[in-house]
């Protein structure tokens, strides 16, 4: 199914859904595996723990973040698939990311782990049918589907390595690219 098949979209996941192209979910979720399987390392890895602001997370602390998250959103997804009658608790990113360790991990192995987890979210949504995509989900007090959580999980994606692209590339004072010949 495609993006445009969502029916309702909650409005704090507007601007990840609004960035995703209007794909069925499985293309959406491996174009975007390309994208992390395509980030220039020697990149990131010069950033190292700058942050272009006191108080933002590092450039490890983002890509556990978006790590993170894509476990929760496929769990969530997982869940209302399966018409489980008990809501999934909400998270906190601001509480779990200080507390992530990232910063002593490597780029590599972030990497990796992000390969290893969207291959899992792409293999759960294979499992998926027509039916099971278009459950409903509870987000507060806004209804979604379970197509929404899969291209929540890519828009997130998206959207932090725009905030990669745009404030902490800039750091490095000379124009780089974070994923070799692709727009992120």
């Amino acid at each position: 199914m495609r993006k445009s098949a969502i029916k309702q979209i909650p409005p704090h996941y507007i601007p990840y859904i609004s960035i995703v192209e209007d794909l069925p979910i499985k293309a959406a979720l491996d174009k975007h595996l390309a994208s992390f399987q395509n980030l220039d390392i020697s990149v990131v890895e010069e950033l190292g723990d700058r942050v272009y602001a006191p108080g933002k997370w590092t450039t490890k602390e983002i890509l556990q973040h978006i790590i993170d998250w894509e476990r929760i959103f496929s769990y969530r997804a997982l869940v209302y698939a399966r018409q489980e009658s008990n809501r999934p608790v909400a998270h906190d990113e601001n509480w779990m990311t200080p507390h992530s360790k990232a910063n002593s991990r490597t780029f590599q192995d972030l990497i990796d782990d992000f390969l290893f987890v969207r291959s899992s979210t792409i293999s759960l949504f294979k499992t998926f049918d027509e039916e099971d995509l278009m459950q409903i989900a509870y987000s507060g007090d806004n209804e979604f589907s379970v197509l929404g959580f899969g291209f929540s999980m890519v828009g997130h994606q998206i959207h932090h390595f725009h905030v990669i692209q745009e404030r902490y590339l800039p750091l490095l004072g000379r124009e780089v690219e974070l994923v070799k010949g692709m727009r992120c």
